[in-house]
């Protein structure tokens, strides 16, 4: 690894490792093997320009000299890099250069999160969340929620129960505990999250709150700014 990198760089190399992919560092910064479709052969650099350190690019390089005609792979590429770096970047089209040796090249412009960080605190709290959750089955975590009073048909009980019972990683719980709390509408699920949350002192409960409280807080965000935006 360089000994300096990139703090968008590092996000991003951070980001692909904690999702599973594999990496390599190039000069100015990392590189993202691909295995789509047919195209066993290809990768993606993501790095700083040096004439305008303020912005990202992406080069795709694929090991065939004619150009790539198809479309389907390309949107398949732009798919995998869509959910690879979801929540910090957004990858645009891919614009053919040419040829460089036996590659043909072609470049995306990278578009950072406005705080591409949040991403990577929140999968690190997701892995140590994943981490505690091991230890617990499902009667133990009930019984929890049973001591913070929640009662069965509580839609935040239903939710917490969600996540804990679809995550098979700390992705995964990630993933779960924002599709959650897209199901938390009014400010009363709010409260109790808020006071359950408060109260807890449970281990096997207490990152899984933690998470679809933080989740639930960033989406009533998310909607306040877009009625002022409308």
């Amino acid at each position: 690894m360089p000994n300096k990198m990139d703090s968008k760089i590092d996000v991003i190399q951070r980001l692909l490792t904690s999702r599973g992919h594999q990496l390599t560092f190039v000069e100015n910064g990392c590189r993202l093997s691909l295995n789509v479709g047919d195209q066993v052969n290809c990768s993606i650099d993501f790095y700083v320009l040096l004439s305008a350190p303020d912005q990202v690019r992406a080069k795709l390089s694929v090991d065939q000299a004619e150009p790539i005609s198809d479309p389907v792979w390309m949107s398949e590429v732009q798919e995998v890099l869509e959910e690879a770096l979801r929540g910090a970047a957004t990858v645009e089209a891919f614009s053919e250069f040419g040829v460089r040796g036996k590659s043909q090249i072609s470049y995306a412009h990278v578009i950072m999160a406005a705080t591409p960080e949040t991403i990577i605190k929140r999968l690190q709290a997701a892995e140590k969340a994943f981490e505690e959750i091991q230890h617990v089955d499902s009667r133990q975590f009930r019984k929890g929620l049973d001591q913070l009073n929640l009662p069965r048909s509580s839609s935040v009980r239903v939710a917490l129960m969600r996540i804990f019972r679809d995550s098979i990683d700390a992705q995964d719980l990630l993933v779960s505990a924002d599709r959650e709390a897209d199901n938390i509408l009014n400010a009363d699920q709010w409260r109790v999250i808020k006071e359950i949350r408060a109260q807890n002192k449970l281990p096997a409960t207490h990152r899984i709150i933690d998470m679809l409280w933080e989740a639930v807080s960033q989406k009533f965000i998310d909607r306040a700014r877009h009625e002022l935006d409308s």
